[in-house]
């Protein structure tokens, strides 16, 4: 794409994502607040917000170990820090992108930038995307059938919930299986050749060595995905270790506030809750899923935190989940293209 396109999505995508989350977060906060919340203001315990920051820091690291574990498993050399730096570049623009869609594509540019293959560079990307989809999918009906009586939607009605529920676990179903069998792609995209609207465009040589270009990409990639899983097992294996420790430190950030505020931090609740959020977040059309994120978060929260830190604690959990990663990221994205290191 045209450098100056890329460089203009990424900045209405961070111009939207804000003003709608900041817009959020002040509805939410003047809606919430009372005596109680001016109270634990003045009252918060700055040792477990300095926790809450480490924990979410400590995520990144591991965020960037996975990514380094699976590209070392395919025999391709990263450091840490370049790792980190591509889990945070990735986090960035996937905040700033419709349905979280530009981090992925973006992690897999830099890997490519570090002379990985494309094929190496998007299985990389793509086994931690799909262990993800794994740890969700398999958690949230889990936890919705086993701890039903934590789980409650708030404002939002229960047959609409549990549609959403039940749409986002189909979509990761169908997702996980064309990662598996990417030649089923082949297959629809040869039928989608016989329509008539596309046999004019592909009779153009370009638009024919693109699908070439594809078809090659994709066959290193299951190559390189057939490799990791049958004969590096302990890779994967740490790698889906990693992803559940990424999620488990991810979703105590918000209990941790919760303690600098001095409410109970409902741990159990607070991680049934958040993994059944985070299974339906990622469909979200809006940047980052701002607007959703935060009045989802407060209206499924709301059902065992106190009604006047539900404002303040949505506040606190987003600055650390979100705009920390908004401005690192962003911090890193914007030296890497002062550096030449990529090209938008």
């Amino acid at each position: 794409m045209n450098e100056g396109i890329d460089k203009a999505t990424i900045k209405k995508g961070l111009k939207l994502s804000l003003i709608v989350s900041i817009l959020a977060l002040v509805l939410l906060f003047a809606f919430t607040i009372n005596e109680d919340t001016i109270n634990k203001i003045k009252k918060l315990n700055h040792f477990y917000l300095l926790l809450a920051i480490v924990v979410n820091i400590l995520m990144w690291v591991v965020g960037g170990l996975r990514i380094k574990l699976i590209a070392n498993a395919l025999e391709e050399e990263i450091s840490l820090k370049f790792a980190v730096q591509t889990f945070l570049v990735g986090a960035f623009v996937s905040n700033v992108t419709p349905f979280a869609s530009g981090g992925g594509p973006f992690q897999v540019l830099l890997l490519h930038r570090k002379g990985i293959s494309l094929g190496k560079s998007s299985t990389v990307i793509i086994v931690q995307f799909v262990l993800r989809l794994l740890f969700f999918s398999f958690l949230s009906p889990l936890f919705f059938f086993l701890f039903s009586d934590l789980i409650n939607p708030g404002i939002i009605p229960s047959s609409i919930f549990n549609s959403l529920i039940i749409i986002s676990l189909v979509i990761s179903a169908i997702i996980v299986y064309f990662i598996w069998q990417p030649d089923k792609i082949k297959v629809i995209a040869k039928s989608l050749k016989k329509l008539n609207f596309l046999k004019v465009l592909m009779k153009s040589e370009r638009a024919n060595s693109l699908l070439d270009k594809l078809y090659k990409e994709m066959e290193e990639f299951h190559d390189s995905l057939w490799e990791l899983t049958k004969y590096k097992k302990t890779s994967l294996i740490w790698a889906a270790f990693f992803t559940v420790v990424f999620w488990v430190l991810f979703f105590i950030i918000a209990p941790i506030i919760l303690l600098g505020l001095g409410a109970k931090p409902f741990f159990v609740q607070a991680f049934v809750t958040q993994t059944i959020f985070y299974l339906i977040l990622p469909y979200i059309p809006t940047p980052g899923g701002s607007g959703v994120a935060e009045f989802g978060f407060a209206t499924l929260f709301s059902s065992f935190v106190p009604a006047g830190l539900i404002g303040l604690l949505a506040i606190l959990w987003r600055f650390l989940t979100f705009y920390l990663v908004i401005i690192i990221g962003g911090i890193i994205l914007f030296k890497m293209i002062a550096k030449s290191l990529v090209r938008l």
